[in-house]
């Protein structure tokens, strides 16, 4: 996947990394292949810790 087409995380400025949760316990699961008409590619959030955890041990 090409980094300029991941959207940038507000408090760094870098790409999301799997595990980072944002300020309303949502969990970032992964960048999926697929671009949205912003050009970004769309994500894959999960409503909390536990959500997220199911999600990546599914995988």
């Amino acid at each position: 996947m090409e980094e300029h087409f991941k959207r940038p995380n507000k408090l760094t400025g870098e790409a999301y990394v799997s595990g980072f949760t944002d300020e309303d316990g949502r969990v970032f699961v992964r960048y999926l292949n697929k671009q949205g008409n912003d050009g970004f590619y769309f994500e894959e959030w999960a409503k909390d810790k536990d959500a997220y955890l199911k999600k990546i041990n599914k995988s």
